[in-house]
């Protein structure tokens, strides 16, 4: 139905230990899908979804595809984007709710197979979602959300986190000199090992810990500088997908900037 609701894709990327973040024109292409889809223009809908999904891949853009294509009395294609949804392993809400609408379509084939005459209403194929839909879109966004990371902040977070450590490395290192100073100079003044001896450990330590920070510290900024960079090459990056003017495939166009 045109007023069913469709889960938000956020993006993406997903992916992953470290989520890429969905480049705006994923996000602004799913949504035009959706309000194209609430309008009832199932076939510029699926056209913005498809679009989205080449950009940031996500399960919600295939429930989405899936509604769309249902809706638009698709049943072929409505069953195959249904049964790649299930494939994605959703919630157990989200799984009802997907088999439900899947056996619904997989009738349609069987009619059509049979050469059994469709209702122009298609109002069959229009089933109302089971009570409860606004949780499991809920859940659905919330899980897209919960895997959203951008990578710029997280670059910065982790450029931060490494300058403290590069200078905790730098404490610990004055330390550790000043106490090979002071031994130096105790021994200068005839001092022997038992009387040196917690200076000589204090400088040791201090010595230690200066080298652990300073490598994790250099490690943490390399990181986080080559997530930032990378963060906004992504952000720069644009792809778009427009359909053929003969009515059938698509040009793929992709550009990016330094």
């Amino acid at each position: 139905m045109t007023n069913l609701a469709l889960i938000t894709v956020a993006v993406l990327a997903a992916t992953p230990a470290a989520a890429a973040p969905v480049p705006a024109k994923a996000r602004d292409l799913a949504e035009h899908g959706r309000e194209m889809h609430k309008r009832g223009e199932y076939e510029r809908a699926i056209t913005a979804f498809k679009e989205a999904y080449v950009i940031a891949p996500s399960p919600g853009l295939l429930f989405n595809l899936a509604q769309a294509y249902r809706l638009q009395g698709n049943c072929d294609d409505a069953a195959l984007m249904y049964r790649r949804y299930l494939a994605t392993r959703p919630s157990a809400e989200a799984r009802t709710v997907a088999e439900g609408h899947l056996a619904t379509v997989e009738r349609c084939i069987q009619k059509r197979s049979l050469h059994i005459p469709l209702d122009d209403s298609m109002a069959y194929l229009k089933v109302p979602p089971p009570p409860g839909p606004e949780k499991i879109i809920a859940q659905d966004k919330r899980d897209i959300e919960d895997a959203e990371l951008d990578k710029e902040d997280l670059g910065i977070g982790l450029t931060f986190g490494g300058s403290i450590a590069i200078v905790t490395a730098a404490y610990f290192g004055l330390r550790s000199y000043r106490a090979s100073r002071d031994l130096e100079e105790a021994y200068a003044r005839g001092a022997r090992w038992p009387e040196v001896r917690a200076l000589h450990d204090r400088g040791e330590s201090a010595d230690r810990a200066a080298k652990l920070f300073g490598v994790v510290g250099g490690l943490a900024v390399a990181g986080g500088v080559t997530l930032w960079v990378l963060g906004r090459r992504e952000r720069a990056n644009q792809l778009a997908v427009t359909p053929s003017s003969q009515g059938s495939g698509a040009r793929v166009s992709y550009s990016w900037s330094f």
